[in-house]
């Protein structure tokens, strides 16, 4: 009974990130959104895009550098509060440094991308 126990809550715990809510949904609109992540795969030395659908906002890629070439995808989706990002980087062992790589170069650019956005002067009403 006690073996039954222990299995039962470690197959719980391991179950916890199925249930949880996605971290990627950005308070952004998807086309900025994609905008970004063009960005981001627009840079040879990191990224080799395979595939790309801008109507439907879904890319496949891989990771340059990596000794087996896996093909990756994001895409995304809208949402009432924002977009939806679907990110799916295969890589072996538990290191997930290419998807925090790849995270890390899309909060940059999306930073970028807004603070260009929010600079841009807005013409007086009438000068249009």
């Amino acid at each position: 009974m006690r073996k039954i126990w222990i299995v039962m809550c470690i197959v719980f715990f391991l179950s916890i990130p199925a249930f949880a809510k996605s971290r990627d949904v950005y308070p952004v609109s998807c086309n900025l959104l994609w905008t970004a992540i063009e960005d981001v795969l627009g840079n040879p030395g990191n990224y080799r895009i395979l595939a790309i659908n801008e109507a439907e906002q879904k890319t496949s890629f891989l990771v340059v550098g990596n000794l087996t070439a896996y093909t990756d995808t994001v895409a995304l989706t809208e949402r009432g509060d924002g977009c939806a990002m679907t990110l799916k980087i295969s890589q072996v062992g538990p290191d997930d440094s290419d998807e925090r790589g790849f995270r890390k170069r899309l909060a940059k650019s999306l930073a970028r991308l807004q603070a260009g956005k929010a600079a841009q002067p807005t013409p007086a009403p009438g000068y249009e």
